[in-house]
């Protein structure tokens, strides 16, 4: 009830009581005594206002409070009651001290945490939750808390801290501290989750990272040291073939025998191919891969893998000019480069088709190698496997094509190491175009270096 609605009800029933009073003294004799009169006027009001006041008044604005009290009172428990259950569900812990370092509030998932009932530190230090050394600098924050506004590094945000078990023990933990003033007395909250199977996961996924990157690290070096050893019982073989086949000590005596060595030396070969290419991806890989920079003159170097590739039933057309200038780069691995593009382009393209090799300088002044064929082609998946090592787009038992899947990713990676970058564009069954773009860097007017070397 309002201040202003009980005061004109006071002032309306004292009205009526007053207006009773006049009429009485009007009705009644005159007395002729002022005095008398007012007493009596006063003596009456007095006792006859003080009922309906009490009835009126009184006790309908002390009622009133009372429920409004009562309702805010019932509300207030109810509010304390559902901060109660909050507290008790929430799976992470939270523990609340104030700026002495006291725990005001522990909940239950902070016992389980923990291990430590709510009456066991309620009063306690924060301290007893945390490793020696780390309750140590928190002593030393806090007495320099209220002084140094600067030195506040806990407040607000997330970070993983060490937390201690009731037996001592300590675990990870991940802790969030707010701060907040309850009734002009600063308060500090802490939401605190336990990680410890969160770190376990993640140094799992580290371990095993690391062995696979060992792993992976000892196979390429075993087989980067494995050159000599394989290489060796190779050229054995295809240098005594060659022996056999020219007939160097006298003839076979029988055709079969020269085509059986013949079959050997060009297996021999083959196995060397893939062999090297194998132990280059594996050297590469390893970071054993040495170069030698020179400046050369790519016309020169093509002739070597054109007449390398196997194309009688293809038109291999070679468009590189005679007044390019040179390019500094290493140069056995260029030409290893030019003899995979071509290899790969006369293999995916049928007969009757072209392959074409052309070098030429871009507006942006880089060297660009190109090999443009008129084979099967492929999609954007296709190229990515392409140039994933080991991978083949064919990879059924009974598949046309065969190689190691090394051609265009060992391409690319030497490309690199002589500063250039692969671009492959292709269409199914229409075609591909494979460049190798030089960096302006790269390339050399022959006038600086006329020392060529093929």
């Amino acid at each position: 009830m309002g201040v202003g609605f009980l005061i004109l009800r006071i002032g309306l029933v004292m009205f009526v009581i007053e207006a009773l009073i006049m009429l009485g003294f009007y009705v009644m004799p005159h007395i002729g005594s002022t005095i008398l009169e007012a007493i009596i006027d006063g003596t009456l009001l007095t006792i006859l206002s003080a009922p309906p006041l009490l009835h009126w008044v009184i006790l309908p604005y002390v009622r009133s409070k009372e429920a409004v009290e009562k309702q805010s009172e019932d509300a207030r428990h109810k509010s304390e009651h559902m901060l109660s259950q909050v507290l008790k569900a929430v799976v992470d812990g939270i523990i609340t001290a104030d700026a002495r370092g006291k725990i005001q509030v522990f909940n239950v998932a902070a016992e389980k945490i923990f291990g430590y009932r709510s009456e066991e530190v309620l009063g306690k230090s924060i301290n007893l939750l945390m490793p020696e050394l780390d309750a140590i600098v928190h002593d030393k924050y806090l007495k320099g808390f209220d002084v140094e506004v600067s030195s506040r590094k806990i407040v607000g945000f997330s970070r993983e801290v060490m937390g201690r078990y009731r037996d001592g023990s300590e675990f990870p933990i991940d802790l969030s501290v707010s701060e907040m003033d309850l009734n002009g007395q600063r308060m500090f909250t802490g939401v605190v989750r336990d990680i410890t199977e969160r770190k376990k996961a993640e140094q799992a996924l580290v371990d095993a990272k690391n062995e696979a990157e060992r792993a992976s690290r000892i196979k390429s070096e075993f087989t980067a040291n494995m050159s000599h050893e394989l290489r060796t019982p190779l050229n054995a073989i295809i240098g005594f073939s060659e022996v056999v086949s020219s007939e160097m000590f006298g003839p076979l005596g029988h055709d079969k025998y020269a085509e059986y060595v013949g079959d050997i030396q060009d297996s021999a070969l083959h196995l060397l191919d893939l062999l090297n290419d194998i132990l280059d991806m594996a050297r590469i890989e390893a970071e054993k891969f040495e170069l030698h920079d020179e400046a050369f003159d790519l016309l020169d170097v093509s002739k070597s893998p054109m007449s390398c590739v196997a194309a009688s039933k293809l038109t291999l057309v070679n468009k590189i000019s005679s007044d390019l200038p040179f390019l500094y780069a290493d140069k056995r691995r260029v030409k290893q480069i030019l003899l995979n593009l071509l290899s790969n382009a006369v293999k995916f393209t049928p007969e009757g088709g072209t392959v074409e090799l052309d070098v030429y300088i871009d507006a942006d002044h880089t060297m660009v190698l190109s090999v443009l064929d008129t084979g099967i082609g492929m999609d954007a998946a296709d190229i990515q496997c392409a140039l994933r090592p080991f991978e083949q787009i064919d990879t059924g038992l009974d598949r046309k094509y065969e190689g190691t899947g090394l051609g265009l990713p060992l391409v690319e990676r030497m490309a690199e190491l002589n500063g250039a970058v692969l671009e492959i564009e292709s269409e199914r069954d229409k075609g591909t175009c494979v460049r190798v773009r030089f960096a302006a860097d790269r390339v050399r007017s022959r006038l600086q270096d006329e020392a060529v070397s093929v």
